[in-house]
């Protein structure tokens, strides 16, 4: 089967024929395979692991899949699903084992395509029933969008929970695919929704935006916001940004390199503010990305997605993408 590989010997993505996997409890169809910021640092070498005692590790953790062939009962054949990312450490802690492994105290987790377990960017896979959720068929088109959806809901539910009060206002920095979805989630909340990053105020992704009725600027100067959540990979902006939260605020990092930044501790104490990081998913936060993606309008999410064939990947990794917002590979 073709795939898109990360070679740890040659240092290089490439594409390749390899050998279909084997056992599990449910055969994969891999229909299509998202591409993000994780997959661009993975094809740099900026982290990532291939399995034990190997050199290769197929690539992709944003999937669609349909199930060719299962001995669960339930899960018949044609169904169409999206798989968790996350596997629980050797000897679970306490969050693996309440099913929590996107809370994982050991550090010692497993990732689908980025740590030490081979990806989905291929034609075939196999997985367990309880990592995969199954897509009502009216999102099927949308349904890549469903594992970073899963992440903002993550974030969401994190700083609604640290707000000591009642949270209107939304402020998301950065208009990539997390940050749309981001603002499309705290849309369907009934918040009051701004995305500040440094597309042009003209430019499709603020237009589209602006469609759903989100505020859209360049600039944070001026902006006070209940809830903060960065998206734009930024620690220097995420700094700033704090400077944005009013008393009682809490901010939720997605994606902040470590950097250097300077932070105003008095005004958190003062305030009462809160700064937070969030990682991967849990399985509510799966259901709640399909349930959102559900309530909202088609129209502001098929414009996020660009299809590209699978010969077209190592492209998507050497080159910008342009105006695209997520590049999706189809395999199928």
């Amino acid at each position: 089967m073709r795939a898109l590989l990360l070679d740890f010997d040659e240092r290089r993505p490439r594409l390749a024929d390899v050998p279909e996997p084997a056992g599990g409890e449910v055969r994969l169809r891999i229909q299509e395979c998202g591409t993000c910021g994780t997959d661009r640092d993975l094809a740099a070498f900026a982290f990532g692991a291939p399995p034990s005692g190997e050199s290769q590790l197929i690539l992709g953790h944003e999937a669609v899949a349909e199930v060719a062939d299962s001995s669960v009962p339930g899960l018949a054949a044609g169904t169409i699903v999206v798989p968790a990312v996350r596997r629980a450490c050797p000897t679970p802690c306490a969050s693996c084992a309440r099913h929590r492994r996107d809370l994982c105290v050991t550090g010692a987790y497993q990732e689908r395509g980025i740590f030490g377990l081979h990806g989905y960017c291929a034609e075939w896979a196999v997985d367990r029933a309880e990592d995969l959720f199954a897509i009502p068929p009216r999102l099927v088109d949308v349904a890549v969008l469903v594992e970073p959806m899963s992440v903002v809901e993550k974030a969401c539910d994190v700083a609604v929970r640290l707000h000591p009060g009642e949270p209107s206002q939304l402020l998301v920095l950065g208009a990539g695919a997390v940050g749309m979805l981001a603002a499309w989630a705290g849309v369907r909340r009934g918040w009051q929704v701004t995305v500040v990053s440094r597309e042009p105020e003209d430019g499709p992704r603020a237009r589209l935006l602006r469609t759903g009725g989100v505020r859209y600027r360049t600039e944070l100067p001026g902006m006070e916001a209940d809830l903060v959540i960065e998206a734009c990979g930024s620690a220097e902006l995420a700094a700033a940004a704090v400077g944005c939260l009013k008393p009682l605020g809490v901010m939720v990092t997605l994606g902040a390199r470590n950097e250097t930044v300077r932070l105003p501790f008095l005004d958190l104490i003062v305030g009462n503010r809160t700064i937070t990081g969030s990682v991967n998913a849990g399985p509510e936060h799966f259901r709640q990305a399909i349930g959102t993606l559900a309530g909202l309008e088609p129209a502001w999410l098929r414009p996020m997605i660009e299809r590209r064939p699978l010969a077209r990947a190592l492209e998507s990794f050497g080159a910008p993408a342009g105006d695209a917002i997520k590049v999706v590979h189809t395999l199928h």
